[in-house]
C-alpha cells in the first residue's frame, strides 16, 4: 500500500478538517464509508477522537504509525486519539465503524482507569470467531446504531448502557488475548490518567516531573510508581516517548522545517529539540527526515 508522504496533518473524522464537540459521537456501516472514499483512507490522525472498526468480513490492510498490518473477518480494532493510521478496505467490507470523543470516553469511565489505561492502546483483535464477546461487541453497535438515528425517551440513558456494554466487552477481549489480569491499584491507574491528560494539555515538552506531580498533589516518586505500574516506564520515559513520537509525525508527514516543527511541539529552543530527537533517534530530525524520503 503506498501513500501520498508529506502532507499537512489532519484531526477530522478521516482526515477531513472537521470541528468536532466534546460529546460527538459518530456511527455509520464500514462500508459506506469505505466507498465515499474510494476503498482507500489516507493516513491520518485526530486530537481527540476513539474509533473502533468492527470488521465482521472482507479484509482492511491497516496503516498505524510505519506499521502495516492486515486484518481479515471476525474482528476488531480500536483506535485511541493521537495515532496516525490509514486503511486500505476491501470492496466486499462488512462492518460498522464507531466514533466518539475521548473526553466522552473519559466521562464513561472516570472511575474504571484501567479500562481507560488499556483503551489508551491501539488494539487489534483478531480472529474471534463466534466468541461470545465478539458477539456482544456486534450486537451492541449495531444496537447503539439505531438508538442513535432513533428519538426516544431517556436516549442518553439507553445509549450509556450500550457504551458500557460495547467498550467493556472489547476490554476483557483485550485483556484475554494479551492473557493479562487485573491487579494493578486503581488509584495509580487514575493518577497515570490524570497524568495524561495533563501532558496532552499543557504540550509542554519541557514540563518537569516535579511539576507534574505538584498539580496531581502526589511525590514525583509516587507519579512514577503509578507510571510503572501501569505500563512499565518512568514518568518522563512517557513524556519523552510522546513527544518524540509527535515530533516523528510532523518530520515524516508535513513539510514544516526542523525549527517550526520545533516551536509547534514548544520546544523553547530548536537546538534542544534537536538534540532530544537525537538522543532518541539516534539520528538528527534532519537524517531521520532524508532517511524517510529515500
Amino acid at each position: 500500500m503506498t501513500y501520498t508522504k508529506k502532507k499537512p496533518l489532519h484531526y477530522g473524522l478521516y482526515g477531513e478538517d472537521d470541528l468536532l464537540v466534546p460529546d460527538f459521537v459518530h456511527c455509520e456501516s464500514f462500508e459506506y464509508r469505505s466507498q465515499k472514499h474510494n476503498w482507500v483512507i489516507e493516513p491520518h490522525l485526530h486530537a481527540h477522537l476513539f474509533q473502533v472498526f468492527l470488521i465482521e468480513s472482507g479484509t482492511v490492510n491497516f496503516t498505524f504509525e510505519e506499521q502495516q498490518q492486515r486484518v481479515a473477518s471476525h474482528s476488531i480494532v480500536a483506535i485511541p486519539e493521537n495515532i496516525l493510521h490509514g486503511l486500505e478496505v476491501s470492496r466486499d467490507i462488512k462492518g460498522m465503524v464507531l466514533t466518539l470523543s475521548s473526553s466522552f470516553l473519559e466521562v464513561l469511565f472516570q472511575h474504571y482507569p484501567n479500562v481507560l489505561t488499556e483503551l489508551n492502546s491501539t488494539l487489534v483483535l483478531t480472529e474471534l470467531g463466534q466468541h461470545k464477546l465478539f458477539q456482544l461487541v456486534r450486537q451492541t453497535i449495531y444496537g447503539l446504531h439505531e438508538e442513535l438515528q432513533d428519538d426516544l425517551p431517556e436516549k442518553g440513558m439507553v445509549q450509556q448502557s450500550y457504551f458500557n456494554l460495547l467498550l467493556g466487552g472489547i476490554y476483557r477481549l483485550a485483556l484475554e488475548k494479551s492473557k493479562k489480569s487485573v491487579t494493578t491499584d486503581s488509584r495509580s491507574g487514575q493518577y497515570f490518567r490524570n497524568f495524561l491528560r495533563s501532558m496532552k494539555q499543557s504540550y509542554s515538552p519541557q514540563k518537569t516531573i516535579k511539576e507534574y506531580a505538584r498539580e496531581l498533589n502526589i511525590t514525583p516518586v509516587h507519579l512514577n510508581r503509578a507510571c510503572q505500574a501501569m505500563v512499565g516506564k518512568s514518568a518522563l520515559r512517557v513524556v519523552h516517548d510522546y513527544f518524540f513520537l509527535e515530533a516523528k509525525k510532523y518530520l515524516q508527514h508535513t513539510e514544516y522545517s526542523v525549527s517550526e516543527v520545533a516551536y509547534r511541539l514548544n520546544f523553547d529552543d530548536p537546538a534542544y529539540f534537536s538534540r532530544f530527537f537525537s538522543k532518541q533517534a539516534g539520528v538528527s530530525p534532519r537524517q531521520f527526515r532524508e532517511s524517510y524520503e529515500k
